[in-house]
C-alpha cells in the first residue's frame, strides 16, 4: 500500500497517509461528478452532435464546410452553457434551442418533423456511445461494501443525467443525484453547500471526486469538503490528492478500512 501512496505522491498529490486513510474511512458520503469523471461524456456527445450536424449539412446544400458548420455550433454551445443549466429546461429543450439557433444562422428551413428526427438521432447516438471509465463499478461496489453512501453531483439537465445514470448501469449504486437543473444553482455558485444542507451533512462527512479543477475541486474545497482530483495529466495542483484511475482510489479505500480493522 505504501507503494501506491508513494506513486500518488510522485504524481503530485501532497498528503499525509494517516490523514488520507482517516478521511477515506470516516466519510459517510462519496460524491462523484458524472460527465468525464465516471464516463467519457465528451467522446459520446461529440459522436452524437457530429451525426446530427452531418445530417443537416448533407441535406441543406450549404456553401460552408462541415468543419465550419461544427465550429459555429461550438460557439452556440459555449454561449448556451454559460448559465450551467440552472433554468430547469429539459435536455431536449436545450438541444432544440441550440439547433434552432444554428439553422437560423444559416437560413436553413427544416421540413416538418425534421427537428424531432434530429433530436432522436442525437439521443440514440449518445446513449449508444456511453462508456464508463475503467474501474468505476468495482470502486462503487467497494464503497457500498464498506457502508458508504454515493452521490452524483453534476451539471446538466435532470432528465438527461437520469437517463445517463440508468444507461451506464449506475442507478443501483447511487443514493442521491444532484443536478444544477434540479437545484437551480451552479456548482461554482454554491451547489456543494446546498447538497450538504439537503443531506443534513457536515463538510467532513463527504468526499468529492471530479475531473474539473475549476468546477469540481475549487468550489467543493471552498465548501470545506475534502476532494480527490481525477485527472490523467499532471495539473501542478500539488495541494490536492490526485488519482489517474479509479483502481487507485479503490485500493486506497480498502487500505483505509483494513488499517482500522474494519
Amino acid at each position: 500500500m505504501l507503494s501506491t501512496m508513494a506513486e500518488s505522491h510522485k504524481r503530485g498529490a501532497m498528503f499525509d497517509e494517516n490523514i488520507v486513510r482517516t478521511r477515506l474511512r470516516e466519510a459517510k458520503w462519496y460524491a462523484f461528478d458524472l460527465d468525464d469523471t465516471l464516463h467519457s461524456f465528451r467522446k459520446a456527445s461529440a459522436a452524437a452532435i457530429t451525426a446530427v450536424l452531418r445530417s443537416i449539412h448533407e441535406k441543406s446544400n450549404l456553401c460552408c464546410s462541415l468543419g465550419d458548420f461544427e465550429t459555429e455550433y461550438k460557439r452556440i454551445l459555449a454561449r448556451g452553457t454559460a448559465s450551467a443549466f440552472v433554468d430547469g429546461k429539459t435536455s431536449y429543450q436545450y438541444r432544440e434551442d441550440r439547433l434552432q439557433q444554428l439553422v437560423q444562422k444559416y437560413d436553413i428551413e427544416l421540413y416538418k418533423g425534421q427537428m424531432q428526427l434530429l433530436l432522436d438521432c442525437y439521443e440514440n447516438v449518445l446513449m449508444n456511445s456511453l462508456e464508463l471509465k475503467t474501474g468505476v463499478l468495482d470502486l462503487l461496489q467497494t464503497l457500498k461494501n464498506y457502508g458508504h453512501k454515493i452521490a452524483v453531483i453534476t451539471e446538466g439537465p435532470q432528465d438527461a443525467q437520469e437517463r445517463t445514470v440508468e444507461a451506464l448501469g449506475l442507478t443501483r449504486y447511487i443514493d442521491y443525484l444532484a443536478t444544477t437543473s434540479k437545484l437551480r444553482v451552479a456548482r461554482i455558485d454554491g451547489m456543494f453547500v446546498k447538497v450538504l444542507d439537503r443531506l443534513g451533512l457536515k463538510p467532513k462527512d463527504m468526499i468529492v471526486i471530479g475531473d474539473s479543477w475549476e468546477r469540481d475541486i475549487v468550489p467543493a474545497t471552498q465548501a470545506g469538503i475534502y476532494c480527490v482530483h481525477y485527472t490523467e495529466v499532471d495539473t501542478g495542483h500539488d495541494e490536492t490528492m490526485r488519482i489517474n484511475g479509479f483502481d487507485m482510489l479503490e485500493t486506497l479505500v480498502e487500505d483505509a478500512h483494513r488499517c482500522s480493522g474494519a
